[in-house]
């Protein structure tokens, strides 16, 4: 079952982005400026991630966030805060090279106290297990519940319209 979502985000902080939620995968189309055209964002709850394919102009790879998520509501729908943990994956291709980046930022982070020794903690667990889940030892790449969601070419199947407007979020 779809379910419309307000997803607050650093990239779009003056308004909540429609998203769309399917069990435990947050999508959204954004057109952020920095990107070449409108790219779809994925967010899967239970890993703790932000997947988006070729963001900034790249071409052939994935930008992965390790994040965390606040749920509540926002004018009686429901809403997803996303909170940047400050260490990200560069999947090349679809997978199963990646590289890890952003380490220095996350010392930092734990440094300076924005992020406590256990959201330090939770940002190295949830890498490890999503690059476990879907990057080690043949694992399917991109995750498979994502996956009927996603064109390479970003000509994205239209997402359930929970939001009553036949557009996309």
């Amino acid at each position: 079952m779809a379910i419309a979502v307000k997803v607050q985000h650093r990239h779009w902080p003056d308004a909540p982005a429609e998203g769309v939620r399917i069990g435990d995968v947050l999508m959204c189309d954004v057109d952020y400026p920095r990107h070449a055209g409108i790219r779809r964002y994925f967010w899967l709850l239970t890993y703790g991630v932000q997947l988006v394919y070729e963001p900034f102009g790249w071409t052939g790879d994935w930008y992965v966030d390790i994040v965390s998520f606040a749920r509540g509501r926002i004018d009686g729908v429901e809403s997803t805060t996303v909170y940047d943990r400050e260490l990200d994956i560069v999947v090349e291709g679809h997978g199963p090279g990646y590289r890890l980046i952003d380490m220095d930022e996350l010392a930092d982070a734990l440094e300076h106290g924005k992020l406590s020794p256990a959201d330090t903690a939770r940002a190295l667990r949830d890498a490890q297990t999503f690059l476990e889940a879907f990057l080690h030892r043949g694992a399917p790449f991109p995750p498979p519940p994502m996956e009927r969601w996603f064109d390479a070419g970003h000509g994205y199947p239209p997402l359930p319209d929970v939001w009553h407007r036949g557009g996309p979020c």
